[in-house]
């Protein structure tokens, strides 16, 4: 990667994507962008899904054409990020019905699944912002996915929260229902 030439897409690990300057991330972004892509619809592990989304999200976004930011990366990425976000809210609930004080394991396994979702919402946050902060006039349809995957994940989060809430004050005390 001597005087600011980029390896082909193919051989660039992501570790060194992490340091290039935007130019180069503007200028390798044909070839780069595709093989991210590919790497995280292939990926099966929640770290690696993260880190891709991360990078893409902060080093390749801001350089992506705001007319085809459907087609190039929120309907590519989006639906997978939604499963993701679901899988880790499905983990999170059942590894907390084992939580005590004494259990550490799950406690750890709780801790990393809850820093691994903030991560996430970064991510996501950053595409808000990143459509927000746009001077053009962005059109709806340029960026349908993004509005349903954060309304999505939005109410996710509302009713697992309503749901945790409910199912402990009602286990306290049991419901008695008066027949009339």
């Amino acid at each position: 990667m001597s005087e600011g030439r980029a390896a082909p897409a193919s051989a660039v690990r992501l570790e060194e994507l992490r340091s290039w300057p935007g130019e180069l991330c503007r200028r390798e972004l044909p070839s780069v962008l595709p093989r991210l892509l590919s790497m995280y619809q292939h990926s099966d592990n929640w770290i690696e899904h993260i880190q891709i989304l991360k990078i893409i999200v902060e080093m390749f976004l801001p350089h992506m054409n705001h007319l085809t930011l459907e087609e190039t990366f929120f309907s590519r990425v989006l639906p997978k990020t939604v499963k993701l976000f679901d899988d880790m809210m499905y983990e999170l609930t059942s590894q907390a019905r084992g939580l005590s004080s004494h259990n550490l394991e799950i406690q750890t396994t709780l801790r990393n699944i809850l820093q691994t979702m903030v991560q996430l919402l970064a991510a996501l946050t950053g595409c808000v912002q990143h459509v927000c902060a746009t001077q053009d006039s962005i059109i709806l349809e340029n960026i349908h996915s993004l509005p349903s995957s954060i309304l999505h994940v939005i109410k996710s989060t509302f009713v697992h929260c309503k749901f945790q809430i409910f199912s402990r004050l009602f286990s306290r005390r049991p419901i008695v229902f008066k027949s009339s």
